[in-house]
Formats: structure tokens, sequence, C-alpha cells
């Protein structure tokens, strides 16, 4: 399938995420997605309100919050207030880390409660719940994929974008376990064009990407088709 320069930057939230991410990357993301009217931008909490001003008559960029960053181990409760902070501040999305721990402890029934609640909270708004597969066996991948799926989330994210990179075989594990029953998010190591476009293949439909790889795929989008 050949994308339009458009398509592919519809697929992209571009995020200042990072626990150094300050208030001027913060900024230039949201300049990035007005250049190139990518779907949405993702800061930590405490910028939201920040990047909600910036990207003020923007309509069709949304704003992203995160929840549970970056180890998904806050209580049930924390996660949920912060849930509904971010909804108050007028968030279109909300990405969540599943409690990791509790995954590798088999504690399938707490982590189901968990991402039920944020997605209770969030109501009509999508939510991504994130596996941050480098830190997970292939079963805990693939048992992950499903209680996600079966929590009511909207989409099955890979990672923080704090470690490590998705692989294809992450994406190939996930599919196996989920098929198309719920939509896949990949964040972390895409910073080239011929890999998200490949990964797209694969069945990928958003991609969590920071500045300067955001713009850098644009970029090599546009050189690649001069002409």
């Amino acid at each position: 399938m050949n994308l339009s320069k458009e398509q592919i930057a519809r697929m992209i939230d571009i995020s200042a995420v990072k626990s150094d991410s300050n208030i001027e990357e913060v900024e230039l993301v949201v300049r990035a997605a007005k250049k190139y009217q990518f779907i949405c931008v993702f800061t930590l909490p405490s910028f939201a309100a920040y990047a909600k001003k910036l990207l003020s008559g923007e309509t069709e960029i949304g704003l992203g919050g995160t929840v549970g960053f970056p180890s998904g181990a806050s209580t049930t409760a924390s996660k949920a207030f912060e849930a509904a902070a971010l909804v108050d501040l007028g968030c279109s999305e909300l990405d969540m880390v599943i409690n990791i721990g509790k995954l590798k402890s088999n504690l399938y029934q707490e982590v189901t409660a968990d991402i039920k609640k944020i997605v209770e909270i969030a109501g009509v708004i999508p939510v991504k719940v994130i596996l941050e597969v480098d830190v997970l066996t292939d079963l805990e991948i693939q048992d992950g994929a499903k209680i996600i799926r079966d929590s009511g989330a909207r989409f099955v994210k890979t990672g923080t974008g704090w470690l490590g990179a998705t692989s294809f075989e992450h994406i190939r594990l996930i599919k196996e376990a989920v098929g198309e029953s719920i939509q896949l998010k990949v964040a972390g190591g895409v910073r080239h064009l011929d890999v998200l476009l490949k990964m797209h293949d694969l069945g990928v439909s958003r991609f969590g990407i920071g500045n300067k790889s955001a713009i850098s795929i644009m970029e090599e989008f546009t050189r690649n088709n001069k002409g």
C-alpha cells in the first residue's frame, strides 16, 4: 500500500514524554505537529495544560495524556485520579502503562481491573495500554495483549519509549495473540521511514515518535518522493 505524506502524519503521535522533556521540547513538538498535522501530541501530565494552550484552534490535532508513566506500578486509585485530571484538562486520548510487575506475577485479575478502571473513566476517549515489551517474555507479551483487548482498551501499545525498541518479532507476537481484534501502536525505536512502513504493513496503525525522529521521517518521505 502506497501511503501519502498526510496519511503517514495521521499515524504519528509526536511525543515529549521522557523525564527530561522540558518546556522547550513541548513547544517543539507542538510546532512540528502544526506543521505536519500529526494526529496527536503527547506530553507528561505536568505539561498537558500548557500543550493544550499551544494547540488552541488546532481542531485536527489531539492532545494525549500519559497515565502511570513509566513503570505502571502506581495504585489503581492513583492512575484513576491522574486519568480523570487529564480528561478534565481536555486530553482526547490516554496512554496508560499496564501494571508490569503484576502482569509478570500472573495477577491477571488485578491487571484487568486496573485497566478497566481507566477505560471507565475515559468513556469515549480512546485508551492505549502499554506493555513495555522489552521487559516481558513472549508469553507475557501475548497474555498482556489479550488482557488489554478484553479490558475494553482501544489499542495495545508496545512501549513507553523509555526502554529499548520494538522489534518486528514483538509485533508478530502481538498480532498472533490478538489478530485484528484491537489496534496496535508502536513506540520505541521507530526512527526511519522504512521501519515505519514495514511495521504498518505488519498491522501497526499508530506510532509514538519523539520530535527529532518524527521530523526526520517526514523529511525522508519528502526527499524520496521528489519529482
